[in-house]
């Protein structure tokens, strides 16, 4: 069963692939390890592809209180060591997904080989922190549904309708006190320059050129905060590239990854 109980918490994953460095796919908010699928079948041709389910998210443990994004990244540290990986992996993610990846590079500096953020900010100050934290208490009260349509139209731009509608049912599927404490702990989040200086491996930060949230120019001053960090733009994709531009995402994977 893929399902691991670490001690500290019951994580589901999705396990594919064999041989090679082992590929960690971290995914956003409101999403889970299905928000892979798409992306999963182009990297497990040779490498190892393991896809978790954050606590508060997907078919994982939803615990009841608070948390900080710096517990999600310590799950994951612990859910490799339940697998027996004992070497560095390579580490992609996807908005939160993002921060997870560096507070795991930050906090557990020799469990990473390389990183691959896509979409990602370098805090969480001013009208985002706002604006997700209104969103968690809003939930509470309407549920998914009722905040589902603003959501998604800040994520999926125009010009991907097929993809937005098929991610709804998805993001619909959320636990929405679980959505909410996970949300929160994102609000929370404050990454210093000095955090970001921290991060010593080969970092990839990807932006869509149609991510209405993060737009490259914020991916840019990520990158810019990490020693040797690379930016690139995906021109097909918007605030969740690996839902909208898979392929685009695959082979800016497959060619940084394996250099």
């Amino acid at each position: 069963m893929p399902y691991v109980d670490t001690g500290r918490i019951s994580l589901f994953f999705e396990d594919a692939g064999n041989g090679g460095v082992p590929v960690l796919l971290l995914h956003e908010l409101g999403g889970c390890s299905e928000s892979w699928r798409a992306v999963t079948p182009g990297l497990a041709s040779d490498r190892r592809v393991i896809a978790v389910d954050c606590r508060c998210a997907g078919r994982s443990e939803k615990p009841v209180g608070s948390f900080e994004l710096t517990d999600i990244a310590d799950d994951i540290e612990a859910l490799l060591q339940a697998l027996d990986i004992a070497d560095p992996v390579d580490v992609i993610g996807a908005a939160l997904g993002s921060l997870v990846g560096a507070l795991l590079a930050i906090r557990h500096p020799a469990r990473l080989r390389r990183l691959m953020m896509c979409a990602v900010a370098p805090d969480m100050a001013g009208p985002t922190r706002a604006y997700v934290a209104e969103r968690a208490e809003k939930v509470r009260v309407v549920g998914m549904r009722g905040v589902a349509d603003a959501s998604l139209a800040n994520s999926f731009p125009a010009s991907h309708p097929e993809q937005r509608a098929a991610y709804q049912a998805i993001y619909l599927g959320n636990d929405p006190a679980a959505y909410a404490e996970l949300s929160l702990a994102l609000a929370r989040l404050e990454m210093t320059a000095d955090d970001w200086g921290a991060i010593r491996v080969p970092v990839l930060v990807t932006s869509g050129a149609h991510d209405f949230l993060w737009p490259p120019e914020i991916g840019r001053q990520v990158a810019d905060l990490i020693p040797g960090a690379k930016l690139m733009t995906m021109e097909d994709a918007g605030h969740f590239p690996h839902l909208q531009a898979p392929e685009t995402l695959i082979g800016l994977a497959r060619g940084f990854l394996g250099e």
